[in-house]
C-alpha cells in the first residue's frame, strides 16, 4: 500500500492508500479494481444510471495523482441505484465500483468530466459549457 495525495477539483487535497500496478502505474484499489484507460466513453455510455430517464445521471470531478502528479482522473460525484435518491461518492467508492476514467492530460480529464463522453446535441451543449467556464476563469 502506498498512500496517495489527489487534488480535487476545488483544489483540496486528499489522501488515499492505494497499491500500484508497475505497467504504467495504474490506480488499483484494495479490492483490485482499477483505472479505466481505454473504450472510456462506451464505459461511461453503458453504466446502468445513464438509461434511468433522471436528468442529472452522472456529474464528473476531476482529481490529480500519481508519484509525480503526472495522472489525472475523472470520477462521478454522484451515485444511486434504481430508485433511490443521489448521493455523494468519493474517489474511493467510484474505483472500488469501476468507476475512475485515467488520462494523460488535465485538460483531456476536464473535457471528459465536463461532458465529452456524451453524444449529439448534449455533447455540443456541455462542451460549449464547458469553453463558457473556461473562458470566465
Amino acid at each position: 500500500m502506498k498512500e496517495v495525495k489527489l487534488l480535487d477539483a476545488g483544489g483540496n487535497v486528499k489522501t488515499i492508500d492505494m497499491a500500484f500496478k508497475m505497467k504504467g502505474m495504474a490506480f488499483k484499489s484494495e479490492d483490485g479494481s482499477s483505472t479505466v484507460k481505454t473504450g472510456r466513453k462506451k464505459h461511461l455510455r453503458n453504466l446502468e444510471r445513464n438509461s434511468s430517464g433522471r436528468n442529472a445521471t452522472v456529474k464528473m470531478g476531476t482529481y490529480t495523482g500519481g508519484e509525480n502528479n503526472d495522472k489525472h482522473y475523472a470520477a462521478p460525484t454522484i451515485t444511486f441505484k434504481g430508485d433511490e435518491p443521489a448521493k455523494d461518492q468519493s474517489f474511493n467508492e467510484a474505483l472500488s465500483a469501476g468507476e475512475v476514467y485515467e488520462f494523460k492530460s488535465k485538460k483531456r480529464a476536464e473535457k471528459f468530466a465536463a461532458g465529452s463522453w456524451k453524444k449529439g446535441k448534449d455533447r455540443r451543449e456541455a462542451m460549449r459549457n464547458y469553453r463558457k467556464n473556461k473562458r470566465n476563469k
